[in-house]
This record gives C-alpha cells, structure tokens and sequence, in this order.
C-alpha cells in the first residue's frame, strides 16, 4: 500500500520533477484522431487510419519498468524527450479492451480513457469490429434505458435495476410487451448491459430490421446480501443463488410486473445471462421452468438439470460460448436436450473468449429467436 501511494503521488508531481530520457521520437500528428474511447479532457490514446494506437502518459521520474497493458497484452513504452512514455500498436483484438498502465509492477488507470464498470472502475478502449455492425448507433427510433428503483426486504434496502423500454412504448398505451430478464456477470453490474454490452442499441437496430418483436428488458443486480451475510470469493454472498431467487421471484418480477406494461405469462418471459448471470438462468430460472418460456445462457456453462425442465412450457434454450472458451461441452449439452425432446440450440463466437464480444454476439442471436 505504501508503494502504491508513492507511486501515485509521484504520478501526480511529475509535470514539475519528471525527468526524460528522450529514447522515443514520436510520429507526426497528421492522420492520428482521438478514439471513441478517449475522455473529453484528453489528447490520447488516439488511432490513425492503419488501425494503430497511440498511447502517451506520465509516469513517475523515478520509473524503471513502463508498460500498457492492452487488452490483456503488455507493451513495452518509451519515453520521448518530453518526458512522456509512449506505446503504438494495433489492437490485439476488437471491441471491449481493458487497457491499463503498469508502473514498476504497480497498476493504474490510464486516465485519457473513459471509465467503465468491470471488477472495478477501469478504462476501456472499444476497437471497430467490421464484421460486428449490429451494435452501431443507427438512424432508427431508439428506445429508453430507465433507471428504476424497488426496496427489498430480502436485503433490507433499496435496488436499482435497468429497464429498457422500446422505442414505441410511450406512444402505445395500451400495448403489453413480452419481457426479457437479462443478467450480467460476475465482474459486473446491472449497468454493464447497456453500457459495456450495447443491449439497448442491439435491440434497437433488430426491431428496425423486424427481426425483433419490440420487448421490455430488465437488468438486475445479480448480487443479493442479506443482513449479516460475508462475502466470500468474488464477493458472492454464501447462497448467492438462494439469495437471488427469493428476491427475484418475490420482488422484482411482481414489481416489473405493477409498474411496466409487460405480459405476465411464461410464454411472454424470457431469462438470459452471461457468466455468473447464466448460472443464474440455470440455477434460478430453469429451477422454475414453469415461469419462463425462453433461455439464454451466455458463457454461463449449461444446463444441468435437464430433467427439471417442463416441456410443455418451454420453447427454446439458447446457449453459447467463444471458440476460445470450451464450445464442445456447449454444443454436446444441446444435442442431449434436442435428444430429450427439449428445443435448444447453440451459438458459438468465433475467435473470442470469456469476453464482451462473445457476449455481444450472443445476445443479438438471442434476441432473435424468443418471442417468434
């Protein structure tokens, strides 16, 4: 901790006592713009036309050992004459890249990026993926993300879910929707789907295109602590599953259900999660198959219940994984379900991992096979 603080302190100080080593010549300025991810009050990162990134920050003068870690890779930086250290390189993958600084083995947040939500505040670089346009802003009518709060008396306090709304709600009164309950992971929270995952904007452009019918969908925190519970490894409470279940059966589906215009039957209700949210699905959801028609479990492992499951409710189990996560126990858990006369099919993303990418594509996948 002492380090740290030494560290940080130096950081902040150097534009007064840093001293340069001058052994990086950076590049002209002409053709390099600030990225999508580059906070307003900052210059860099930015990214030129061949699709390399250019990092440039302070370090503390003392520093012997530089690098940015991008993506999950480390580079090596240099610094320039300026004082400044720098890293150009192209992405080492596309979408969400948690880029941070790591200053003689101690890591910061590299400040020119915006921050998102994942095991903690972190800054995040979003590279293109040409071949991933659904979750594009598009010109199409855009729905709303509302920030909805209800009191648990599982917890003994209040919870916010996010709850997206289509674009046509507040122009159709009278009109009931079809609700999908989607999980985050267990790195995350109830904001990450829209903010991270780009929920909103996915079902916005798939309703445009008619490949959606226009839905409700309600992101929960999948962290429940009752009074007194400890938290143990990735700050999941004892029963997290138990936990969660009282409170999402008891609490926040009649809650949706009085305050949203949503149909209340098992044919209109749709449960799905990445990770920890698709164990969720599995452990809560499936449990009470007789509440939910459709489910997504997204890198959430698979079904291992089968035999809980009520046939005559269900339509259709939906489950993916990266290609670089473990595709074959996904794809052998659907033939077992088809097998027992259980509709289910798989979703493998190419060239990912345990990551938002694969998330990304598997909720736009998803989306449009419920309510069909």
């Amino acid at each position: 901790m002492k380090r740290t603080l030494i560290a940080i302190a130096a950081l902040c100080l150097l534009g007064v006592n840093g001293h340069a080593q001058g052994t990086f010549t950076p590049p002209s300025s002409e053709g390099w713009i600030r990225t999508s991810s580059t906070q307003r009050q900052s210059e860099f990162p930015k990214v030129n036309a061949d699709g390399e990134y250019w990092f440039r920050f302070r370090a503390p003068g003392t520093a012997q050992d530089v690098k940015l870690n991008f993506g999950g890779v480390d580079f090596p930086a240099q610094q320039d004459a300026d004082g400044y250290w720098n890293v150009i390189t192209k992405a080492p993958k596309v979408g969400y890249m948690i880029t941070y600084l790591v200053i003689d083995g101690v890591r910061f947040m590299d400040f020119g990026l915006e921050a998102s939500y994942s095991n903690g505040w972190v800054g995040v670089v979003e590279v293109p993926s040409p071949q991933d346009d659904y979750y594009l802003m598009r010109d199409v009518p855009h729905g709303e993300v509302r920030e909805h709060w209800f009191y648990s008396n599982v917890e003994q306090k209040w919870r916010r879910a996010y709850v997206y709304t289509p674009a046509e709600y507040e122009t159709n009164p009278d009109k009931r929707y079809p609700v999908l309950y989607l999980q985050h992971g267990a790195g995350e929270n109830e904001t990450e789907w829209t903010h991270s995952g780009y929920a909103a904007i996915i079902a916005d452009n798939l309703i445009a295109e008619g490949k959606l019918e226009p839905l409700v969908i309600v992101m929960n925190n999948d962290f429940v602590y009752r009074p007194g519970d400890t938290r143990g490894r990735l700050a999941l409470p004892p029963d997290w599953a138990g936990n969660f279940e009282e409170m999402f059966l008891n609490e926040a589906l009649p809650d949706i259900e009085s305050h949203y215009r949503v149909i209340a039957d098992a044919q209109h209700r749709a449960m799905a999660g990445l990770s920890l949210g698709g164990m969720l699905t599995n452990a809560v959801g499936i449990k009470h198959s007789d509440l939910f028609s459709y489910y997504g479990i997204f890198s959430g492992g698979i079904v291992s219940h089968p035999e809980q499951i009520q046939r005559n409710v269900v339509k259709h189990i939906f489950i993916t994984a990266g290609s670089q996560e473990n595709p074959q126990r996904v794809i052998d858990n659907v033939k077992e379900l088809n097998d027992m006369g259980i509709k289910a099919t798989s979703y493998i993303s190419p060239d990912t991992a345990h990551e938002w990418q694969t998330w990304r594509r598997s909720l736009h996948e998803f989306l449009q096979v419920i309510f069909r």
